[in-house]
């Protein structure tokens, strides 16, 4: 029953979205004057570059969270003493820290970083690295895993190796959450893309804010709605790696 209650209370605004989105006029009802895709189209031609924007930052946040994180989370599941305990802390820090605050801060610091893109880029990748910490280190920390990279390089295999057929298959449930959780943080975040991105080139959230405080709701709804609708691979992927049977044997 409750899980019930939670799906309807988080589709009813979806559904309303797509339905205003597709009423000609919802001044007059939901489909009171008849169905329309026209601001679907009109939505479509003027956020399309700023979803491409922001994926792009995605993707490029995923790759530096994989690339940064995972051997940061090996090291701090590794190598336990008090740098790693500080380093773990001071990495969770940002997500104590006022999104608004944290932006300010970065630009009062870093402005020659801002008209390129770069801080913009470096903020999202300050707000989700702790999400994948989190999600690595007690993975990599798990005992039967090392014993089998243990047992794969006392047979001989490399180093890459042992990272490629036995670390990776492992922790894949945990990279897939990874990848899921940086892009759909990096895709939504509004505090940082609407402090320090250069308002020439916004990005996605903030053309939304901007969509609803100063267009009409049909239109706003429309952008909403293909909003969302970028969404459905990474959603897509949570499933498919909800409904795979996680490996927790690694074969050496």
């Amino acid at each position: 029953m409750a899980v019930g209650l939670c799906v309807v209370f988080v589709l009813l605004p979806v559904a309303t979205s797509v339905a205003v989105a597709t009423s000609v006029s919802s001044a007059r009802g939901l489909w009171g004057d008849g169905v329309t895709l026209q601001w679907l189209v009109t939505g479509w031609e003027q956020i399309s570059p700023t979803l491409g924007r922001s994926t792009a930052v995605a993707l490029g946040v995923v790759a530096a969270n994989l690339v940064l994180g995972g051997p940061l989370a090996m090291w701090l599941a590794r190598s336990p003493s008090r740098l790693t305990r500080a380093v773990s802390f001071l990495a969770t820090l940002p997500l104590a820290v006022p999104g608004i605050a944290l932006s300010i801060g970065l630009i009062t610091v870093y402005p020659q970083l801002r008209p390129s893109g770069l801080l913009l880029f470096l903020g999202h990748v300050l707000l989700t690295l702790p999400f994948t910490l989190a999600a690595l280190t007690p993975v990599l920390a798990d005992q039967e895993l090392q014993d089998c990279e243990n047992a794969a390089t006392t047979l001989g295999a490399a180093g890459w190796r042992v990272l490629a057929t036995v670390t990776v298959p492992f922790s894949a449930t945990a990279l897939v959450q990874v990848v899921i959780t940086a892009f759909a943080l990096s895709f939504g975040e509004f505090n940082i893309s609407f402090f320090i991105n250069p308002p020439a080139a916004p990005m996605a959230p903030f053309a939304l804010f901007d969509a609803y405080s100063t267009q009409r709701l049909e239109l706003a709804s429309a952008k909403t709605v293909l909003f969302m609708l970028c969404l459905v691979p990474v959603l897509a992927l949570l499933v498919a790696a909800r409904r795979t049977p996680s490996t927790r044997k690694a074969r050496p």
